[in-house]
């Protein structure tokens, strides 16, 4: 019988099975008959679903905040804003969610895309292959889809040229893709761009170049084509940019807008914005705004020579989202002069709350300092006064503080299920079928609501096979009456949150939760319970008043926690973005070959090889006198290391970060040349390299050593490229002359690894790892 079912699931592909026409020796006597194309539902509408991200709750205009954003305040006037809407507490789980209308653990995605440490719920943030998206349903149901921005739902290790690609946009859905495919990325210089099914070869990018800008005028010139070719059919626009995620980068001229506005800090700003909430309605005049998060220093203490600093972090997150906000406006004009805005359905929210990874004192260099928990004091100062602040070549982080405001009237931040994690705003516009424009609704709603209201909108219903899988049930209930409808009411009654061990239950009026700081010791009894219908902004603790509310609520965590695959629970800190599975282990620690004229290859798959370990990194290259350029550069501005022939020398650049920088010169000679760079790696973020550039006609190698410390960790930004430097360059020497592509030949680039440094905690076995922990 299972066989028959199996059978049963499979479409038919035969030309001849449901034709109605007639078929004779002759035209004649024969009469044709043409399939009708596939076309969508009479009037459904285009749909642009806006998703930012790490945006708090109080960081729009509509929202309470003093930031510029009239384009989506224009959207909430003229359609509905929510104010009980919850996510996911971070994005990959997030937009699993979104997309798939299920709880993200159990379509495999309970955490980011870093590493698979073998479990049913946590597979590297690819969705699993029976969870069919709403792009999907719609493209079957006569849409046109399209995605532009960051994607973050195929593992890292899939993001290569010849990596399996069933987890890229393309095979999930969207007809066309343009964006990044991991979490977060350079601003002014991405350092990967996809287009298609294919890893851009881009060398370069103009000086007034933003991501936002360019994702907002592919988005534009997509839809009008699309406009152009086929102005019947209806079609998905899913715009998710990297705004205002890390690293928080800003045009000047928008930033400028903002030059202190902050100088009064964020203890001001918080209560500024809850004021400004209550009087618009957005929150409910009885709503407590409570003390700031535990852990979030008052204002007032700071220290004093550092405000201007800390001020001049929340001028660049201000003007990072209002450019965003232009961008949407641009966006939305677009649809206006097209005619096409009335029967649009809009929708603008965002992944997850704001985030607290600045820490106390922000960063400048978040992506190191999340790892290492520290950063040189001097660097903020130095960036500051150079202007370079929130330029290409920083990476920065505002201070927890500033996230604190931004989660406004809640506590608590992004990771966590606590509200300032999960609520976030949510603004729908549909002129043609929203009629109380400009209303609050305050109904709850969640992340994965979303797609049974696409199902609701197509009329259909949820299929019980897509693709060749059988389908499991949605987790998500149709939000679509609490957007059009003042008077619905939520069908929604319980769900589950977790995230890095971090766990949550909501039943009804009742939440508990339970949080667990990264790398601490699990205390897994640790719950609060709050009744959150009196007390939305969480500040009482009613655990002890009613405990056995929270024990039936925790009993149900349990249940749907392993029913979804959220167990086990892991808190170790972001050190396990750097663990592999034991596939992994296998390709990082082999050798590898890189060659002229590919693609760059990409940091994440390239920065284990040389990762706080010894390696042996070798380059063949054939001289000619004259011939000048880059042999190899791995990273970018901000991090990493390079080889390049200038001036009759090979110079081996090392940047250790904006305050080390160091070169190492090898006179160069005509002829075949092997440059070997033989890192040792000490420990303690200590290493060294002993170069030595060899040639046939030289009675000995030409020798030296290079001090390449800190170590490298991670590199998250640009990855490796042979024969030229691409976007951003890692030694300012190459600055100026384009890609600097190397004018001779060079055989090829290889990395054999080494033994990783005595008590490093990078490159470490997944299966190991957690035995340790």
């Amino acid at each position: 019988m299972a066989n028959r079912r199996d059978k049963d699931l499979l479409k038919s592909g035969d030309p001849g099975e449901g034709w109605q026409g007639k078929i004779g020796k002759t035209f004649a006597d024969s009469t044709p008959w043409w399939r009708p194309p596939l076309q969508a539902p009479k009037g459904a509408p285009n749909i642009v679903v806006i998703l930012l991200d790490d945006l708090g709750f109080a960081e729009c205009g509509c929202y309470g905040s003093e930031i510029q954003t009239p384009n989506i305040d224009a959207l909430a006037a003229g359609g509905v804003r929510l104010n009980n809407y919850t996510t996911v507490p971070m994005c990959a789980p997030a937009r699993a969610g979104l997309l798939t209308g299920k709880n993200p653990h159990s379509v495999g995605v309970g955490w980011l895309t870093h590493n698979d440490p073998g479990y049913p719920g946590y597979q590297a943030g690819e969705i699993s292959r029976d969870a069919p998206t709403f792009p999907e349903i719609l493209r079957d149901a006569g849409y046109s889809t399209y995605a532009v921005g960051k994607w973050h739902n195929t593992a890292d290790f899939n993001v290569s040229a010849g990596a399996d690609r069933s987890g890229w946009p393309l095979q999930r859905g969207f007809d066309r893709y343009y964006g990044f495919m991991g979490a977060e990325t350079n601003y002014f210089a991405p350092g990967q761009i996809v287009e298609g099914n294919e890893l851009s070869t881009i060398e370069g990018y103009d000086d007034d170049y933003y991501s936002t800008d360019d994702f907002a005028t592919k988005a534009i010139s997509w839809i009008k084509a699309h406009r152009s070719s086929c102005p019947d059919k209806p079609f998905l626009m899913y715009f998710a940019t990297n705004a205002p995620h890390t690293p928080h980068h800003a045009k000047p001229e928008d930033m400028a807008k903002y030059k202190g506005v902050y100088d009064a800090g964020w203890d001001a700003l918080r209560e500024s914005r809850y004021a400004h909430q209550k009087e618009m309605g957005i929150i409910g005049a009885d709503w407590e705004l409570p003390r700031r998060t535990p852990g979030v220093p008052a204002w007032d203490d700071m220290p004093k020579d550092r405000l201007d600093i800390m001020a001049a972090y929340m001028e660049i997150y201000a003007g990072l989202v209002d450019n965003t906000d232009k961008n949407i406006g641009r966006i939305v004009d677009t649809l206006r002069e097209l005619d096409i805005l009335d029967n649009t359905l809009i929708i603008v929210t965002s992944d997850n709350g704001a985030s607290s990874i600045g820490g106390d004192d922000g960063a400048a260099n978040f992506a190191e300092k999340r790892v290492l928990n520290n950063e040189d004091s001097a660097l903020a100062r130095s960036m500051l006064e150079q202007g370079k602040l929130g330029s290409v070549n920083s990476s920065p982080a505002y201070p927890k503080g500033w996230g604190n405001a931004g989660n406004t009237p809640f506590r608590f931040f992004k990771r966590t299920p606590m509200n300032g994690g999960i609520r976030v705003p949510f603004v729908a516009h549909w002129p043609e079928r929203i009629k109380d424009a400009g209303a609050v609704r305050s109904e709850w709603v969640h992340v994965t609501d979303f797609m049974p209201a696409v199902l609701e909108i197509l009329g259909q219903d949820y299929p019980e096979q897509f693709a060749g899988y059988r389908t499991r049930t949605l987790d998500g209930v149709s939000m679509l009456d609490i957007l059009l409808d003042p008077k619905a009411k939520t069908k929604r009654q319980v769900q589950y949150y977790e995230l890095e061990g971090n766990r949550g239950y909501i039943a009804g009026k009742w939440k508990i939760a339970s949080l667990q700081p990264p790398g601490a010791k699990l205390d897994l009894d640790n719950w609060v319970l709050f009744d959150i219908e009196n007390d939305p902004t969480e500040v009482n603790n009613l655990i002890s008043e009613y405990p056995e509310i929270a024990r039936e609520l925790i009993e149900k965590y349990d249940a749907d926690a392993f029913a979804n695959y959220a167990y086990p629970i892991d808190n170790r800190t972001l050190i396990k973005a750097m663990t592999h599975d034991p596939y992994e282990m296998k390709r990082i620690n082999r050798d590898h070959v890189f060659y002229q004229n590919c693609e760059t290859h990409q940091a994440l798959m390239v920065s284990p090889l040389v990762a706080d370990r010894d390696f042996v990194m070798t380059c063949s290259f054939c001289h000619a006198e004259g011939q000048e350029g880059v042999l190899f550069a791995l990273g970018d501005s901000l991090r990493g290391f390079c080889a390049f022939v200038k001036d009759g020398q090979v110079v081996v650049h090392y940047n250790g970060g904006f305050l080390v920088k160091r070169d190492l010169r090898l006179p160069v000679q005509e002829g075949p040349q092997m440059l070997t760079i033989r890192h040792t790696a000490k420990g303690k973020l200590q290493g060294a390299a002993e170069i030595t550039l060899d040639a046939p006609r030289l009675d000995a190698p030409q020798s030296g050593t290079l001090n390449m410390s800190p170590t490298i960790l991670k590199l998250n930004g640009e990855g490796l490229d042979v024969g030229l430097d691409r976007r951003t360059k890692v030694s300012a020497e190459c600055e100026g002359r384009g890609s600097f592509k190397y004018a001779g030949r060079i055989d090829f680039v290889r990395i054999a690894p080494g033994p990783q440094a005595p008590g490093s905690f990078v490159n470490l076995a997944e299966e190991l790892a957690q035995r340790d922990w």
